[in-house]
């Protein structure tokens, strides 16, 4: 319109002017808060060795080309154009900007604290600066202890959120060959809406640069301030203090790694549970929460000097071009986000004819093969394959592990079809993700995030309501009081909040939050029916176990509610990790999921073949299947209260199951990959199912395929550590939506299958 604000010439040199300000004082406040700011008012005024150590801090150096030489953080000039046009669009349409991360245990602040990780650090300091310029800025971290990001980016975009402009890989622990990560970038590029800026640690992004087009940067290591004594680091600055011991230290570096606690003391609520000290899981491998600010900060840095350059373009091409607006081939996004899609297509490096279906082991798990394990074959001859065309075609998948982007929406259930009393899980009448919290957020601040108020502290810049410098410490006092809430989207411009976060999520196509029968209902006339009909009928079983994993909204971002249960003895600790799941055994009846959209004729899931009698205590005292078309329905009175507080009882106790499971991958691989003292982790890929035969069968539109537990395991594929996979379609001429269902027949309670992953293009 012609009274927008992006039009006014004389709004917009006002506006970029206080822009490029409030960007300038967040970078100069991240300097401070390691001793090397500098301030707008001239108010500082540094030695010679702090110039000198400034000049070596951050620096970001704005290559020619990926391979040219240069250490500390980088990114090319092609990738600073690209990432200008991306940051005025934006800035322009009020749109949001995510920043995604994924990778393993140490990624995910295990240790550290979720809000702590280094990701989540990085969005405290860019989320109110994006605010002020209309932008709703959001950083997620996807990461999973124990695990790749394979799981993941089978999903293509589905699980890390579509909407991604800036995305990260950190998972060398777990994912060794570089075929992974480049799964991982590729499908970044390819499944989403937006083809983002790459980042990886390690990671070779030549290809996605040159021959896509699409912009990378890396974060590198700069000075840090060291610290020598337990006198000398009063001196150093909080943020620095302990962060580096100088050689021949007398401080205690190590015994400050880990600070991030468990609970703030607040006046509205006293915890039921005694809280732990300090957050769990700490380990050598895994950073403590000094070293994961520092990493968050110098991820911002590149991100605000990046921003810092477009508001320059911004004002060069108005200046050069006429004024404002400026002209749509400078900010507008739908060609080069397609362009980039359709050219990475062409990148090499993806995954080949690595895994034969039938495959049991994956890449050191090969060196430790029992030849006399009856499962262990060679398969040379055979030329099925896991598909290599999916590295490029855009996937789609639902999931119950997490942290997942927009985990209603993205749910493993929210394509199961409910049974037919109307219900996903019979166990439950409501969705377990909305269990009510023990207490309402915010958290308090804390003492191990918000630094004492005579250190400068970044996100405070940003906080700020105006544009200008408060001239007084009231305002600095009461911005550190609300340091985890969240500003205003749109605030400075007036822009309208996105609309992606404003919007009402689906809870589960309301199939979940359908009742079951209350005490007293009648339920002879639909048992007889159910009794009655074909036993071999395509329709949902009665008898099927949901394993929902973590309580709340579980989304990764520093926004979320995650897991706020009253017996938790870490309310703070924020982890996310989850590792939900869908039981059945032979007595459970069908598991049915809608498949929508499929265009490249490919379904596949990740599978586990491995789970006992224990995972479905739905069936329990159950002769035959469907328990005569009863299920647990007819339960009364006290009977009925019983089996309510036993399935709660294991739904707790297989959270915790959960947590145990996650904690044992993570060891895994830090012991180099020693599986000799577990069968679950080799299992997994090895045993195709605990001891005796059983018949898996699925089918796909009503036609039914059968397998016993031999032929099962010709087709369960290891693709790397923990994840297993079954191709149930691969036929590029069949597309459309399908009906994609799946049972345990001849094996009673003791024959289990669960799946986790739903995958499909």
């Amino acid at each position: 319109p012609e009274d927008a604000w992006q039009r006014s010439d004389s709004y917009m040199k006002a506006f970029l002017a206080e822009a490029k300000l409030l960007v300038n004082r967040s970078i100069e406040a991240v300097y401070a808060e390691y001793g090397v700011g500098i301030s707008q008012d001239g108010s500082i005024t540094l030695t010679e060795e702090q110039w000198i150590n400034r000049a070596k801090f951050a620096p970001l150096l704005v290559k020619e080309t990926v391979r040219q030489g240069g250490g500390g953080s980088w990114t090319t000039k092609q990738s600073m154009e690209g990432s200008a046009r991306r940051l005025i669009h934006h800035i322009m349409t009020g749109d949001t900007f995510k920043l995604v991360l994924g990778g393993h245990s140490a990624a995910a602040g295990h240790g550290a604290g979720f809000n702590q990780s280094y990701i989540i650090e990085a969005g405290h300091v860019l989320e109110p600066v994006f605010a002020h310029l209309g932008v709703e800025f959001r950083s997620y971290n996807f990461a999973q202890g124990g695990m790749g990001t394979i799981q993941q980016a089978l999903a293509g975009m589905d699980l890390r959120g579509k909407e991604t402009d800036w995305i990260m890989w950190d998972s060398k622990m777990t994912e060794r060959p570089g075929y992974l990560n480049n799964f991982f970038l590729r499908q970044a590029l390819i499944s989403g809406n937006r083809s983002p800026v790459l980042m990886g640690d390690g990671v070779d992004l030549t290809g996605f640069h040159d021959v896509a087009g699409a912009s990378v940067a890396a974060q590198g290591n700069g000075w840090i301030p060291v610290t020598v004594s337990e006198e000398q680091v009063k001196e150093v600055p909080w943020a620095a203090q302990y962060l580096q011991c100088a050689p021949g230290a007398t401080a205690n570096c190590p015994g400050h790694a880990y600070t991030a606690g468990c609970w703030v003391e607040r006046e509205d609520f006293k915890p039921q549970a005694r809280q732990e000290p300090i957050v769990g899981g700490q380990a050598s491998w895994h950073p403590g929460n000094r070293v994961h600010k520092r990493r968050g900060r110098m991820i911002a840095l590149i991100i605000l000097q990046t921003l810092d350059y477009a508001l320059d373009k911004w004002e060069t091409v108005a200046a050069e071009g006429g004024g404002y607006p400026i002209a749509e081939e400078h900010w507008h996004v739908t060609d080069y986000y397609k362009s980039i899609r359709e050219k990475a297509k062409e990148v090499g490096g993806c995954f080949g004819n690595n895994w034969r279906i039938g495959q049991k082991r994956h890449l050191l798990e090969e060196e430790q093969a029992d030849e006399d394990d009856p499962y262990h074959r060679n398969l040379d001859g055979e030329d099925d394959f896991w598909p290599p065309r999916l590295c490029n075609l855009p996937l789609q998948g639902r999931s119950l592990w997490g942290p997942r982007h927009n985990p209603v929406e993205t749910s493993l259930l929210s394509i199961m079809r409910p049974n037919q009393m109307g219900d996903i899980d019979p166990l439950i009448k409501t969705n377990a993700y909305m269990s009510p919290p023990c207490y309402s957020p915010p958290d308090r601040p804390a003492p191990w995030t918000v630094p004492p108020e005579t250190e400068p502290f970044a996100p405070l810049i940003g906080g700020s309501r105006r544009l200008t410098v408060d001239e007084d410490g009231q305002h600095q006092h009461q911005l550190r009081s609300q340091v985890d809430e969240s500003p205003t989207p749109g605030e400075a411009t007036k822009v309208d909040s996105a609309v992606e976060g404003n919007r009402q999520v689906p809870i589960l196509r309301n199939y979940v939050a359908k009742r079951v029968l209350a005490e007293g209902d009648a339920v002879e006339e639909d048992a007889k029916k159910s009794e009655a009909a074909d036993k071999d009928a395509i329709v949902p079983g009665l008898g099927l176990q949901v394993h929902w994993g973590r309580p709340g909204v579980c989304d990764g971002s520093s926004h979320s509610w995650c897991d706020k249960v009253c017996s938790s003895a870490c309310l703070m600790g924020g982890a996310q990790d989850n590792r939900g799941m869908v039981c059945f055994d032979g007595l459970s009846g069908w598991l049915v999921f809608d498949v929508k959209n499929v265009k490249h004729g490919f379904i596949g899931a990740r599978m586990e073949a491995w789970r006992k009698a224990e995972n479905v205590p739905t069936t329990a005292g159950w002769k035959e299947v469907n328990n005569g078309g009863r299920g647990n329905y007819d339960k009364r009175g006290r009977k009925r209260k019983l089996h309510k507080e036993h399935q709660r009882q294991m739904m707790e106790e297989g959270i915790e199951q959960m947590k145990y499971e996650i904690e044992e991958d993570i060891k895994f691989f830090k012991e180099g990959g020693d599986s000799t003292n577990t069968t679950r982790r080799l299992g997994g890929g090895q045993s195709c199912g605990i001891g005796g035969d059983y018949t898996f069968q699925f089918a796909i539109n009503g036609e039914i395929v059968s397998w016993n537990q031999a032929e099962f395991c010709k087709h369960y594929t290891r693709l790397n550590y923990n994840l297993d996979v079954i191709k149930f379609l691969d036929d590029e001429k069949k597309t459309g939506d399908f009906e994609l269902a799946m049972r345990m027949t001849n094996g009673g309670r003791g024959k289990v299958m669960c799946i986790t992953h739903l995958y499909w293009s």
